[in-house]
């Protein structure tokens, strides 16, 4: 997809794909914004071409891969290099991580401008994607790995306890509607009050309660969780 042109001085070329590129691409088209891509699908030639007119490189590929593509590509070009890893800083890049899970389906317009950056290697999220005017929290290159690890716990972690869930109740025809107003009510409450939000046997100390969990758990993949979970929050939990 490619914007119509604008009186803009600043022209994004966006590499790569997958999932970020593509709602990176929807977002400056909502904004008007020129732009071009750049995958490997296309002509290798066309790549240099398309680097040369742009004023600002957005590299939404995988992590593994920034660091030898920047090498290879972009190298000596006197271009904003952007990249969107949350865990990983590199010299001479700008780290701009969106704190948002990208989905298949695409977001409004109100909906992307709401999205929080992390910014490492500037001082705002101007100086990455000039068009931009998300709020922005500027994040020291040493604090990354711990911050993308925080990310990982959770959301990546929180879907598949959720997915877990879902699965489970879908075999005992527990509707999803009845899980979702769960689910949403304790995002909400964890929100509002992070450290009284959570409720159940750990908080209570309901030693029979977690011993029949654990045993209807006895031969899911899903034990050693629960068991983390106990471990961390109800350490001196009598297991015997």
């Amino acid at each position: 997809m490619k914007a119509t042109n604008t009186n803009s001085s600043f022209s994004y070329l966006i590499i790569g794909s997958g999932r970020v590129a593509r709602h990176l691409g929807y977002y400056l088209h909502l904004l008007n914004q020129h732009f071009e891509t750049w995958d490997r699908s296309q002509d290798p030639h066309a790549l240099a071409r398309k680097v040369a007119k742009s004023s600002h490189v957005l590299l939404a590929i995988s992590d593994s891969a920034l660091l030898g593509f920047y090498r290879q590509h972009l190298a000596g070009h006197d271009k904003v290099i952007v990249h969107f890893s949350g865990a990983h800083h590199f010299e001479d890049m700008i780290a701009a991580h969106p704190l948002m899970t990208f989905g298949p389906e695409l977001y409004d317009l109100s909906f992307y401008q709401k999205v929080h950056f992390t910014v490492t290697g500037a001082d705002s999220l101007k100086e990455a994607i000039p068009v931009f005017t998300n709020p922005f929290s500027v994040l020291p290159p040493e604090q990354k790995a711990r911050y993308h690890a925080y990310c990982v716990l959770g959301g990546n972690f929180v879907t598949l306890l959720v997915t877990k869930m879902l699965q489970g109740f879908s075999e005992m025809n527990i509707p999803v509607e009845a899980a979702h107003l769960y689910v949403e009510k304790i995002l909400a409450n964890t929100f509002q009050n992070p450290t009284q939000a959570l409720t159940g046997p750990l908080v209570r100390k309901d030693v029979d309660t977690v011993k029949t969990n654990l045993a209807a758990l006895a031969e899911d993949s899903y034990l050693p969780i629960y068991e983390a979970f106990l471990k961390t929050h109800w350490p001196d939990y009598p297991r015997k």
